[in-house]
């Protein structure tokens, strides 16, 4: 199922991408003879005037396919010193024109972002999420680097603000610090009623090019919910129980749990597990088998989370959300660029067409199975981010893309003459090299990741 929401993603995009194209060239007089859905072998067609319109095969994207395009070829093989095109033709468009069909496809994947953002503010949507109460990563993964420690943050410290932007909840913390890699972030807390500042210097993850500092989460140990038919369940627990230990040892966080439960596999121990609860402020205790231990990440237990709504906007404030939200999108995607010149391990941090689908799947398929409006808000999320995107990689002026082509276009406006049909094709032949890398970095990233998973 995955797969197939993940198809569905990435062909919606390539199809808004190509409609954008089919829009400005039908409205500037350029004939589009085949405009087609999907790829591959052609399961229906019907010609509509000037223009042919296919269901293809293969489900991914699609095509417009313009009159004039091989003009370029014809002028290659008569060495002219220019394209010329019949009435209609792309290349019988001024320059301008060209620029604005080329431009359109970037042009509509962009609008389609604003329309899921905005989409996403009228319909308002929550999430859960810990309070600002945090644990320095390193004395849960002892593997991990923690520059918070280094620093002087401590566990149990509640972050009230991050470059003087109040803080409520832990996904506050996690969204500045995720966008401001090798930045250093002035850190407000709260340590038992005493406040400290402190500045902190977000390290760049190479693996997904966002920020971190070493910390995680503190959740409290109170006992929210229980999976039927786990292990939780058999044991005896029940709903607002506080886990106060295990064996002995004290847990006052998810993190400490984790940790004693992991000591007690690792030391293969052989007797009964005791969790001793608070329950109607009297301390009780559950016991079960050292089976568990084999099967810890089946407990069973949801602990305390914070439901957060954000509200629903008016259609006004929802656009203005969508375009600001665009244009973020827009710098943070600049931005993971950049950083690849800077660190980011490219077989980690960039994604190529299958990891894409994968991802975007995965998403959809666990958002829809907790409810309608989580899958939606996750579909829409995750197709505005790839639709910008591919906006900017196809803005980028490298030829066989659109910013190739509005980029010769615009040479041809200001010299007022028309790129030699020689250069354009040497320059098309680097181009392609260029891009074939840029694909070998992305199925690189993709087969590291299928193995990895």
């Amino acid at each position: 199922m995955s797969i197939i929401y993940g198809l569905l993603g990435l062909s919606l995009l390539v199809f808004i991408h190509e409609l954008g194209h089919f829009i400005a060239a039908r409205a500037l007089g350029v004939e589009v003879e085949t405009f087609s859905i999907g790829m591959g072998p052609v399961l229906l067609r019907k010609k509509i005037k000037t223009t042919e319109y296919r269901l293809s095969l293969i489900p991914i994207g699609g095509y417009c396919g313009m009159k004039g395009q091989k003009d370029f070829q014809f002028a290659l093989d008569n060495k002219l010193d220019e394209i010329r095109g019949e009435k209609g033709s792309f290349y019988a468009s001024n320059p301008l024109r060209r620029i604005i069909i080329a431009l359109s496809g970037p042009l509509a994947n962009f609008v389609f972002a604003i329309f899921a953002f905005a989409l996403i503010s009228l319909i308002g949507y929550s999430f859960y999420t810990s309070s600002n109460k945090i644990i320095i990563a390193n004395e849960v993964y002892p593997e991990l680097h923690s520059t918070a420690a280094e620093a002087g943050l401590k566990t149990g410290d509640r972050i009230l603000a991050i470059n003087n932007k109040n803080i409520h909840y832990f996904s506050d913390i996690s969204d500045i610090i995720a966008i401001s890699a090798n930045k250093v972030l002035d850190i407000t807390v709260d340590r038992e009623g005493e406040l400290f500042h402190f500045q902190v210097l977000a390290e760049l993850d190479t693996s997904s090019g966002a920020g971190k500092i070493g910390i995680v989460n503190w959740v409290n140990l109170l006992v929210t919910d229980i999976q039927s038919g786990s292990h939780a369940e058999s044991i005896g627990f029940k709903i607002d129980d506080i886990i106060t230990a295990v064996n002995g040892m004290e847990t006052k966080n998810t993190s400490d749990l984790e940790k004693v439960l992991n000591s007690l596999k690792v030391a293969e121990l052989d007797e009964p597990i005791q969790f001793t609860v608070m329950r109607e402020n009297k301390n009780i205790v559950l016991e079960t088998d050292s089976s568990l231990l084999n099967d810890i990440q089946n407990l069973g237990l949801q602990f305390e989370f914070f439901k957060v709504h954000t509200p629903k906007k008016n259609i006004f404030t929802a656009f203005y959300s969508g375009v600001k939200e665009s244009f973020k999108m827009i710098g943070l995607t600049f931005k993971g660029i950049g950083l690849l010149f800077k660190g980011l391990d490219p077989k980690e941090a960039v994604s190529g067409p299958l990891r894409i689908t994968l991802m975007f799947g995965d998403t959809v398929k666990d958002g829809f199975a907790a409810s309608f409006s989580i899958g939606l808000i996750s579909a829409l999320s995750f197709l505005a981010l790839i639709s910008i995107s591919l906006c900017i990689m196809n803005l980028l002026p490298i030829p066989i893309l659109d910013g190739g082509l509005i980029l010769f276009a615009t040479i041809e406006l200001i010299s007022s003459k028309q790129v030699s049909p020689k250069i354009l094709y040497y320059v098309q032949f680097v181009g392609l090299f260029l891009i074939l890398i840029l694909f070998a970095f992305a199925l690189f990233g993709d087969i590291n990741f299928i193995f990895k998973n």
